[in-house]
């Protein structure tokens, strides 16, 4: 299990639920990813997404599942304020 955070340059609180954000990152995950779960929570303009994801290391599932979220924030409208933090 790894995760990541988006968070949203609008100061508004965002409308996105926890479940179209998981909705949208399934959206973008494809067969390579090898996403087997994915659960998000969001608060305000934050949004944490935790994925079970097979790879050989932990990091390179972290990996996955940033390019994953990479891909929906570059395709999805509803992302758009929305960016990766780097951690």
């Amino acid at each position: 299990m790894v995760a990541v955070t988006l968070i949203c340059s609008d100061p508004a609180p965002s409308q996105l639920t926890a479940e179209v954000v998981t909705d949208l990152i399934w959206m973008h995950s494809q067969y390579e990813d090898r996403v087997e779960h994915i659960r998000a929570r969001v608060e305000l303009n934050r949004c944490r997404i935790a994925a079970a994801i097979i790879a050989a290391t932990p990091d390179a599932a972290t990996a996955k599942l940033r390019r994953v979220c990479e891909r929906a924030l570059q395709y999805t409208p509803a992302l758009r304020n929305w960016c990766l933090v780097l951690t």
